[in-house]
Parts: structure tokens; C-alpha cells; sequence
């Protein structure tokens, strides 16, 4: 059965810096836009990677669950929940979607509830050395019968060694190792994004006239403010058709997709495309997800 996207939300309220807080606000707003309750969720997804105190164990799926109070008790006529974290950078929301499908194939899971967004270890909204907007950001998903759901994730990925982008140096670091980390600026991923774009678009038969009349949406991140518009130029699309997160939101990372989507429904671009392209990219990765409104044309592949 295809998924839909029932409902989206942000939170980058000022008055905390905890991710955890973050995207638990904004998993209740999301749930609250639905008319869903938390004990219809069977399924909680967490594909946020910068979180409070660099937290690694346990998952910050289940702290978020723990929060919500979703699932927490098995009883008789309560669907059980299950949580856990999907870590692809920037790109965790396409991939995340793509995981959650799976469950949603299953009888008895009806609504599964992804949550990003990203945070600086410290907790801190006054920081110097913050790379992304502190953020959460949810989209819950349910099976449906009237829409063509999502397509084929497509991906583009390095082929060598990866030097890492973000680490913590113990000994420079200290006692106050769960407070700090080391940062780069990675490659310009335009690239990467531009060739996940083309793989989407030839899988899902899409033409440059399906965007520029209105019926196919690009939804881009924003790792610099002109992204959307050099990612347009890119692939020769009009820039009208590329939407991405709030210029004053800054860079919400992991959360881009959703702050893009959100955006996007704000235009009322959503309401008129049959077709929307999901885009996340980060250095030399990137991953692009199709959600169709209606059932997928003949000969066009489902997943």
C-alpha cells in the first residue's frame, strides 16, 4: 500500500538548545496538525546526527519516544512502538523514509513519525562555533490508498576514503569533551545533489516543462543561502521550482527536507504538483526521494 505524508512540523523556539527538546516539540506539534495520538505511532524514527552532549548511547530515538510517552506500556489493544536511529548526515531524512516504508508494509503499523534536527552538544543557542541551525523537525507518514507514494530512493555516494568532517579531540577537549567538537566545512555538494536529482527525475520520467509548469517540486537543502538557485541553474530548471528551507532559518542540516516541505506547502507549491522531489546532500553524499500524488505513470518503476 503507498505511504502519504500526513502532516509536517518545525521547532527552533529560542528558549532551549537541546535537540531532544527540539524535536520532541515538534513531533507533538506534527502530531497535533494529524489529529493523531501518540498511541497510534507504531514506528519512531530519529535521523538527526549533532545532539546534546554528543550523546551515543542509547538512541536518541528512544529518548525522543520516552518524551512523547509513546508506546512505553504493552497492553492488549495498544500498538506496539518500536524506535531507533538512522545516521546518513545530512541525508537521514530520505533515507529514514525509505526504512520506515518497510514497516509501514506490516499489518499492524499504520503511522510511523520521523524526527531530525541538530544541535550544538553544548546546548548552547549562543555559541561561535555552531556549522548548522539548532532545529527539530517531524513528518509523520501513513499508509493510504489514494496517492502513488514514494518512488525509488536514489543515491549518490563517495567511492574512496571519507576524511571525517566533524570529530571530538579527547585530549584537547578534556573534561569538556561532551560539550565541544571539531569542525570542517565539507566539499560543495552541488554536484552530488544535481546527480541524485537526475537519477529521480529520469526514474520517475519527469521533464524540465513538468517544472516549470508547476506539476514537479524540488525540495532542496540550504548548505549555503544560494544553494536552490545554483542547484537550479544546475539542472537547467526554472528557480521558481526549487524550494528550500527558510533563508532565515539559516541551515537546519539533517532537518532540511522538512523545513523544505513545510516551505513548500507554505507557497502552496505542494497543492499543485503531482510530483515532489525530496533532495538531502552533504559533501560527497546525497539521496533523492520522489512522492507522487497519484498512482506512478506506465513504465515508471515503484519501489
Amino acid at each position: 500500500m503507498p505511504t502519504a505524508i500526513r502532516s509536517a512540523a518545525v521547532c527552533t523556539d529560542p528558549d532551549t538548545g537541546s535537540y531532544l527538546e527540539l524535536a520532541t516539540r515538534a513531533a507533538r506539534a506534527c502530531l497535533e496538525r494529524a489529529g493523531v495520538g501518540v498511541d497510534e505511532i507504531g514506528l519512531l524514527v530519529n535521523a538527526g546526527v549533532f545532539r546534546d552532549n554528543n550523546l551515543c548511547e542509547p538512541a536518541v530515538a528512544a529518548l525522543v519516544q520516552k518524551r512523547l510517552g509513546l508506546g512505553l506500556r504493552y497492553e492488549p489493544g495498544r500498538v506496539p512502538a518500536l524506535s531507533f536511529d538512522v545516521m546518513h548526515g545530512a541525508a537521514g531524512v530520505p533515507h529514514a523514509i525509505d526504512v520506515a516504508e518497510s514497516f509501514l508494509r506490516a499489518d499492524d503499523v499504520r503511522y510511523a513519525l520521523l524526527v531530525a534536527g541538530d544541535a550544538h552538544p553544548s546546548t548552547r543557542r549562543d555559541t561561535d562555533d555552531a556549522l548548522y541551525t539548532a532545529s527539530g523537525a517531524a513528518m509523520l507518514l501513513e499508509k493510504a490508498c489514494a496517492v502513488g507514494g514514494f518512488g525509488r530512493l536514489q543515491t549518490v555516494e563517495p567511492t574512496g576514503p571519507v576524511e571525517p568532517s566533524v570529530w571530538v579531540d579527547i585530549e584537547e577537549a578534556g573534561t569538556n569533551g561532551r560539550a565541544t567538537g571539531h569542525a570542517v566545512v565539507g566539499p560543495d555538494p552541488l554536484a552530488v545533489a544535481a546527480a541524485a536529482v537526475r537519477a529521480c527525475v529520469a526514474e520517475e520520467g519527469l521533464t524540465e516543462s513538468d517544472f516549470a509548469d508547476g506539476r514537479a517540486v524540488l525540495l532542496a537543502p540550504a548548505p549555503s543561502s544560494d544553494f536552490p538557485a545554483r542547484l537550479a541553474g544546475t539542472l537547467g530548471i526554472p528557480r521558481t521550482a526549487v524550494v528550500g528551507p527558510d533563508p532565515r532559518v539559516g541551515d537546519p542540516y539533517s532537518a532540511a527536507p522538512i523545513h523544505a516541505y513545510l516551505a513548500a506547502q507554505d507557497s502552496g507549491q505542494l497543492t499543485a504538483a503531482r510530483t515532489t522531489l525530496l533532495l538531502a546532500a552533504y559533501d560527497a553524499s546525497a539521496a533523492c526521494l520522489a512522492h507522487r500524488r497519484d498512482a506512478a505513470p506506465v513504465g515508471v518503476a515503484t519501489p
